[in-house]
């Protein structure tokens, strides 16, 4: 995450506002990974990004809605990119590597890692953070969702519900939890090899074709 100065105290002008709100968003993401979601406190954060902490409170409510837009942000870019990919006109398994090279270059971001490990630590005390990134994930793949319930409206996909379909693709894209413990995926080799064996394994279990290569 980039650096932030947030020299000036009080309320931004309206043109300044969702600037100044992603800059705080950073600053407290920086706070949460450096010290862990108990170890964090609203005036430290504050302190950090120069605000006062009414400012915090008046545009978040409190310090669990604070991590929650953390977690929006950690994945916005993810959104942003798969609402990119091309399906029209192509092969499916073009389509499903094009994703899953996507998701698997997302979990390879240390910071995205860093925020999802934070919401793990953190889920039993706080079931509801995790629960609100867990949701931001999901919309995250719409797109992935819509792609795969197109498929099986033009018959060229078996029976199943594409939400459930595409959390079963995410899983095999980042490779359950070999993307939290293990370094593989900072390599673009790997991600290019991995992707497309994922698409290749689960288009054989999207059409019943297990002959297909």
């Amino acid at each position: 995450m980039g650096t932030t100065d947030m020299r000036s105290r009080g309320r931004p002008r309206n043109a300044d506002a969702p600037a100044r709100r992603a800059e705080l968003i950073e600053v407290a993401a920086r706070a949460f990974l450096a010290n862990g979601y108990e170890g964090t406190s609203i005036d430290a954060i504050a302190a950090a990004a120069r605000v006062s902490k009414a400012t915090i409170y008046a545009r978040f409510g409190s310090k669990e809605n604070l991590f929650s837009e953390i977690g929006l942000h950690s994945v916005s870019g993810m959104r942003s990119d798969l609402h990119g990919i091309a399906t029209e006109g192509r092969a499916p398994e073009d389509v499903l590597y094009d994703f899953a090279l996507r998701i698997a270059g997302e979990v390879a971001d240390p910071e995205r890692t860093a925020t999802l490990r934070l919401a793990i630590a953190c889920r039993s005390r706080f079931p509801e953070v995790a629960r609100i990134v867990h949701a931001h994930i999901a919309d995250t793949i719409r797109p992935l969702t819509d792609y795969i319930a197109a498929l099986q409206a033009e018959g060229r996909a078996g029976e199943g519900d594409p939400a459930q379909l595409a959390a079963h693709f995410i899983n095999l894209a980042n490779g359950g939890l070999r993307f939290l413990l293990t370094d593989d995926f900072a390599s673009v080799a790997f991600r290019k090899r991995w992707a497309r064996d994922v698409a290749r394994l689960f288009l054989r279990g999207l059409t019943g074709d297990i002959s297909h290569t």
